[in-house]
């Protein structure tokens, strides 16, 4: 074997040596990965609907939060889903704690202390925005609400 070919023959396998190695940890980076993780719905969220009245959505990390609604507020419980229901739906389970009482932006004035409600969250858009629907289909949903910045005091 010549030397010129004895360079090629050694560049040859220098090369596919480092392909493999590259595909080696490429795999190995897909196989820990593992699944991808769910959005995350802790913050402030808003969205202003055809009357202009304002509601904004506080999720904090503890499971807590507070919804205000026009000059309504409310303080919550929630249990959000890391694992979507359906098609990039997540389910979010809120029970309400305490209402100040106030008109909300539906009209309505009352205490609704102690319900429950559960509404299917479909995020967009990278996760700075999102659907609230009714079921895990975008036929019934209100949004889409928009991550705000939380105030710093």
């Amino acid at each position: 074997m010549n030397i010129h070919r004895f360079r090629q023959a050694c560049n040859s396998l220098l090369v596919g040596a480092a392909l493999l190695a590259a595909s080696a940890t490429q795999a190995a980076r897909v196989e820990t990965a593992g699944p991808l993780a769910a959005p995350q719905i802790v913050g402030l969220w808003s969205w202003t609907d055809e009357s202009q009245c304002v509601e904004s959505y506080e999720y904090r990390s503890d499971g807590t939060g507070r919804v205000s609604s026009g000059n309504e507020q409310t303080d919550v419980s929630y249990v959000f889903s890391s694992v979507p229901v359906a098609d990039d739906f997540f389910e979010l389970n809120v029970t309400i704690r305490h209402n100040s009482g106030g008109k909300d932006c539906l009209g309505q004035n009352a205490d609704d202390s102690g319900e429950t409600y559960r509404v299917f969250v479909h995020f967009r858009q990278g996760e700075d925005s999102h659907l609230v629907c009714y079921r895990p289909d975008v036929t019934q949903c209100f949004g889409p609400l928009y991550r705000q910045a939380l105030p710093r005091f």
